[in-house]
């Protein structure tokens, strides 16, 4: 009986100090992961590109293309909006579907890339709203369904002659 006590002890002692050890890991360096994947925010990077095409002026040229990545908690507000609503002010077009904005001017042809960045756990969405010379005639908005947590996402935003694309590709943490 004695033994299995001593035994059952020791055993507790060794699992404090494990935990006491993560726990002074993650004092030492906050960076190191807690948690599973799964719990993790999800990132997400972009690759941003023009075609040479894109947005055309009344002469038929190419000219730079204005757009913004929306992030959305909801996204039937920018589908429901129109054009002028949303670039006279995005907030109060989006309302409580409205996160945050990033303002992106790409030129006929160029092409950017950002850095991956965590995603905040209040976005579900993803929108994209180009400025194009023409907006009646153009598709100058896309939404995504983003999930805030275990994702890796590089997201091509791709500006075409005058139509928006996205396309994910997605990684489970």
């Amino acid at each position: 009986m004695r033994r299995a006590l001593c035994l059952c002890s020791l055993m507790l002692l060794l699992s404090g100090c494990t935990t006491l050890g993560k726990m002074a890991q993650v004092a030492a360096n906050p960076d190191i992961q807690v948690g599973s994947n799964n719990h993790q925010p999800s990132t997400v990077g972009f690759s941003l590109l023009a075609e040479p095409d894109v947005n055309p002026n009344d002469s038929g040229e190419a000219a730079p293309i204005e757009f913004q990545l929306v992030l959305l908690a909801e996204d039937s507000r920018l589908l429901a909006t129109d054009y002028d609503q949303v670039t006279t002010d995005i907030e109060k077009a989006l309302a409580k579907n409205y996160i945050d904005h990033q303002d992106y001017t790409l030129l006929p042809g160029q092409f950017k890339y950002l850095p991956p960045e965590a995603l905040d756990e209040k976005v579900h969405y993803l929108g994209v709203i180009a400025r194009y010379a023409d907006s009646e005639s153009s598709e100058w908005r896309k939404v995504i369904k983003l999930k805030n947590t275990g994702q890796t996402y590089q997201i091509l935003v791709h500006l075409r002659r005058d139509e928006v694309e996205i396309k994910k590709d997605q990684e489970e943490e």
